[in-house]
């Protein structure tokens, strides 16, 4: 071989190594970008998982606490629909990997069985003990894979891959042996409720109109300037205008310092007030907290407000309060006040439902006694209270109720069931949780 050919050959060799070694890192590239892509997918499908079997536990135990039909229908089509979305994300993860076969298959079992016992309620309107312990079996899986979800979400987050098979299921069920009788080919549901998450019937009024502000005066810029002030204690000069916020509660939008206050146009009324800041420690009690919420929400002219519940997060205790007259609690008028507990100062509040919802009603006047509304309450409920009260229906309109707190035989956990006074039947169930950071409800 000549020289010249040796250099030639040497130099198409040189060449061939560096496109091997360019393609070869490329390939990796394309991989490693292929698999944070499908990790990412695998992740979104784990969290949408995650949240539907949430959902899939509270409605079985939702559906054990009813006593009422048509809430049973409601909660089986609600049932129905959590099991389908839930049983999809459940295709797009690596079930094999993940031991979620099981998952699957308890999903599958749990959404005919919603089927059947709508049907069951829409043909004979009851169902028998047999059916309620099927419920009830269902129930405690759910709870189990639910838990078993969401430690596996924790590892993900932790930095655990489910591409590299770090991330599996630590809950293995077998079948259930339902009692027999509920068929496999039920009549699928056409629309599905919603459930209620951020506490009893916050959201279902924000699109009325105000009837409120409506008959209210209008104020100046000005004069809500000294309403802020006065709201925060602050001087009237250092409380800025920033802008006008329009929508359903027409408001004009104040800061000073940290916080930012929105005052309604008409009226004057504080619609919200929020503050950018961090708490870094807790020097007062929940208790403390939650009276100086009280007195604040008088002191800025929301008269016979009740606490409801509270709940505490990083320092911070948000106490939801409902309007309350005669012992009758109005849930469409609800207030949020966040409270600062390392100093005691209001750094939040949300009017919103209130000044949407609230107007005159008429007297509480049951036809049927809370003693004879009682009796329809499911039998394996455990009467603690009553309340007279009236909530808002997702339609806009209002039902007056007898508001029962109970606990369940069956779990051991609280829930409100709200029975009309009128007809005696459930137009709601919440459920009541409880942790160290106080009460909240779903």
């Amino acid at each position: 071989m000549t020289k010249r050919n040796f250099i030639r050959l040497s130099s198409y060799t040189a060449f061939a190594l560096v496109l091997l070694v360019a393609l070869a890192m490329t390939n990796t590239r394309n991989m490693h970008t292929y698999k944070d892509s499908l990790e990412v997918s695998y992740r979104q499908s784990l969290s949408e998982l995650d949240e539907c079997l949430d959902n899939v536990n509270t409605d079985l135990t939702k559906s054990l606490y009813s006593n009422s039909a048509s809430e049973l229908k409601e909660i089986s089509r609600d049932l129905y629909a959590q099991c389908s979305v839930a049983k999809n994300a459940v295709s797009r993860l690596p079930v094999s990997q993940m031991e979620l076969g099981n998952t699957y298959k308890f999903l599958s079992q749990a959404s005919d069985y919603a089927q059947y016992i709508g049907n069951k309620i829409e043909r004979t309107g009851v169902i028998n003990d047999r059916e309620h312990n099927n419920l009830k079996s269902l129930m405690k899986y759910a709870s189990a894979l639910s838990k078993s979800t969401g430690e596996m979400v924790a590892i993900s987050e932790n930095g655990a891959k489910i591409t590299d098979g770090a991330v599996k299921s630590s809950v293995s069920i077998r079948a259930l042996p339902l009692s027999n009788g509920f068929s496999e080919s039920a009549k699928a549901f056409e629309s599905f409720p919603s459930l209620l998450y951020d506490g009893p019937f916050s959201d279902q009024v924000l699109n009325k109109e105000s009837e409120l502000l409506k008959a209210a005066d209008t104020k100046s810029r000005r004069d809500c300037q000294s309403i802020v002030s006065g709201a925060l204690e602050e001087n009237e000069n250092r409380i800025y205008y920033d802008s006008d916020s329009k929508g359903k509660l027409p408001c004009y939008t104040f800061k000073s310092g940290r916080f930012t206050v929105l005052v309604t146009k008409q009226g004057g009324y504080i619609k919200s007030i929020l503050y950018s800041g961090k708490v870094n420690e807790s020097n007062i009690s929940e208790k403390n907290a939650c009276e100086l919420a009280q007195k604040f929400l008088k002191r800025i002219g929301y008269y016979d407000m009740k606490q409801s519940y509270y709940s505490v997060n990083e320092n911070v205790c948000t106490v939801n309060f409902a309007y309350a007259k005669n012992n009758v609690y109005c849930y469409g008028d609800l207030i949020k006040v966040s409270v600062s507990m390392e100093n005691g100062a209001v750094i939040a509040l949300d009017a919103s439902t209130y000044l949407t919802n609230h107007t005159e009603r008429a007297a509480f006047s049951p036809k049927i006694s809370s003693k004879k509304a009682q009796k329809k309450l499911s039998p394996y409920l455990t009467v603690n209270g009553i309340k007279k009260c009236i909530i808002p229906k997702e339609n806009g309109t209002e039902e007056q109720c007898w508001e029962f707190f109970c606990t369940s035989r069956d779990t051991g956990e609280d829930t409100l069931v709200y029975l009309n006074n009128r007809t005696g039947n459930e137009e709601d169930i919440l459920l009541l949780l409880y942790s160290d950071s106080g009460t909240l409800v779903k």
